[in-house]
């Protein structure tokens, strides 16, 4: 891949994608949109990622938009660019078929604030910033994962007052699933996804898809999905070899 504005690595079956505009506060336009596809399509393509890791490195998470970039743009630019950030790369994030985790340090503002809830989990260092900016410049900001992280009265109120919060703040809420010091932030990271890569591949995927796919189901199609499931995975060899060697310990 010829990356400019990510950089890409791949270490004991864990995928890091790193955003690299440190000129501009790794804020996201058309390029970075199109190098993060890059990066999660070569890590859906590699079966031995077992998980992956979004950063921006230990001074700035994404600042968000690239707003001078944004300026130029025509009225016929204008849903191209939305839409192959938010509907297509973040949608590409939140259901990608391992498990997703974002290392936040510095600003996750705006845009970077979206990028870092279409993972499935954030490690935020201590100096990490939350914040949807998006009214304060008459736009609007991404809703429905965010409501279903920290509940609708309090997306509200971060999405309506534009307020930045810190990293313990972001905790309390469920919004920062750990905060630890800077320094350890990558470390924390890859300690999540190691858990990860340890699981058998085809439940480990499965049932990450589930979670998506039961929270848009009522609650008895949800139930005879998990039956389903449970059934399919049961009825497979892999599950025998390794309940077999469980019960030989």
């Amino acid at each position: 891949m010829d990356l400019k504005v990510t950089k890409y690595e791949v270490k004991d079956g864990i995928a890091t994608i790193s955003i690299y505009r440190p000129d501009k506060r790794n804020a996201l336009n058309l390029q970075v949109f199109a190098e993060l596809r890059q990066c999660l399509d070569a890590a859906d393509l590699d079966r031995s990622v077992r998980a992956v890791i979004i950063t921006g490195g230990e001074k700035v998470f994404c600042a968000g938009m690239d707003i001078e970039e944004m300026m130029t743009y025509t009225h016929d630019d204008n849903y191209p660019f939305w839409d192959s950030g938010y509907n297509v790369t973040f949608e590409r994030i939140y259901n990608f078929r391992v498990p997703t985790i974002a290392a936040v340090s510095g600003y996750a503002l705006a845009g970077g604030f979206d990028l870092s809830i279409s993972a499935d989990f954030r490690i935020c260092s201590e100096t990490a910033k939350f914040g949807q900016l998006e009214v304060g410049v008459h736009l609007s900001p991404g809703i429905d994962r965010l409501w279903r992280l920290v509940g609708l009265s309090r997306a509200k109120m971060l999405g309506l007052t534009c307020d930045i919060i810190g990293a313990e703040e972001a905790y309390r809420i469920g919004l920062a699933d750990k905060v630890v010091k800077v320094e350890e932030m990558m470390n924390e990271a890859r300690a999540l996804a190691a858990k990860f890569v340890s699981k058998p591949r085809e439940s480990r995927e499965l049932t990450k898809r589930s979670y998506n796919a039961v929270i848009n189901m009522g609650h008895a199609a949800a139930v005879e999905w998990e039956t389903l499931l449970l059934t399919h995975l049961f009825d497979n060899d892999e599950r025998k070899r390794i309940m077999s060697k469980f019960v030989k310990k």
